[in-house]
């Protein structure tokens, strides 16, 4: 398979890089992990003591050739490629490699010369500057198996063999499959979880992680036509704004399987809406 990178600016199409210009060849994406560890130096205290760890802002970096006749078909390419990639915006960027994986990043400084006199080539690398540190999944988990090609793939830690279901209907108990490679957190580390719910009654019902032993209660009431959608931290009905009907709490999600518990709706159609998040 030849390679390929998949760019989609904000706002816009996704295009395939080569496209840009003439005569450009995408070469090869590479990317890293930063893990930045924390800690309290003490005064007469040997060693550091330890306090937390995050993941950091990362760079990402895309390597490409461009082929030219002349100095003048070179000029007119350069400036194709950097009206492109130097614009203010965030760029969703996905390659051969993990098509089903992506970054969302902004491009930075880069330079784009010819490499010595007379070469009918350049060999030139864009770095992408990724502020989460993360990859994600190209779709979330409840349309992961919608799209007929693309959705996922070997890498994205998905069980062999299992369907994956993300819509609950009419349970007590279940058990949900969390792909990423890291806890979702929508309070401390801001991810995206998603939960979309139905339900007619006028009791209090309670969502509970088993796993994670955390949970979020609603106190409201709720008609056919209504629908609640928890979105992080806050909750929304019929998109008003209820976080006033619930515990204040919130849902995480370890990585692997998750045991829940519904208690208070027997008829709760629930329904887990996220990106999975990856490393690498």
């Amino acid at each position: 398979m030849d390679p390929y990178l998949l760019v989609k600016r904000e706002g816009e199409d996704e295009i395939n890089v080569e496209s840009i210009t003439p005569r450009l060849h995408f070469l090869g994406l590479d990317n890293n992990v930063t893990l930045t560890n924390n800690y309290t130096d003490l005064s007469g205290v040997d060693g550091s003591l330890y306090n937390f760890s995050s993941y950091g802002k990362s760079t990402t970096n895309a390597k490409f050739l461009l082929e030219f006749s002349d100095i003048y078909d070179f000029k007119l390419a350069r400036h194709d490629i950097y009206k492109f990639f130097l614009q203010k915006k965030l760029y969703r960027v996905r390659s051969h490699e993990y098509p089903a994986k992506v970054q969302y990043v902004r491009p930075v400084n880069f330079d784009l010369n010819i490499d010595q006199d007379g070469a009918k080539y350049s060999i030139f690398t864009i770095p992408f500057e990724n502020p989460s540190g993360y990859m994600y999944s190209l779709y979330p988990c409840n349309l992961l198996y919608t799209y007929d090609v693309g959705g996922w793939q070997i890498g994205m830690n998905l069980p062999n063999g299992q369907d994956l279901d993300y819509h609950f209907q009419n349970l007590t108990k279940f058990k949900m499959y969390n792909a990423s490679d890291i806890e979702i957190d929508p309070y401390f580390q801001r991810h995206e979880l998603k939960l979309i719910i139905k339900h007619v009654g006028k009791d209090p019902f309670t969502i509970t992680n088993l796993t994670t032993n955390t949970s979020f209660k609603f106190t409201g009431t709720m008609n056919e036509s209504d629908t609640l959608i928890v979105n992080g931290v806050n909750a929304y009905l019929n998109n008003n704004l209820v976080d006033d009907l619930t515990s204040y709490t919130y849902l995480t999600l370890a990585p692997g399987w998750n045991d829940f518990s519904v208690d208070g709706a027997l008829d709760l159609d629930l329904t887990f809406s996220y990106h999975f998040i990856y490393l690498a």
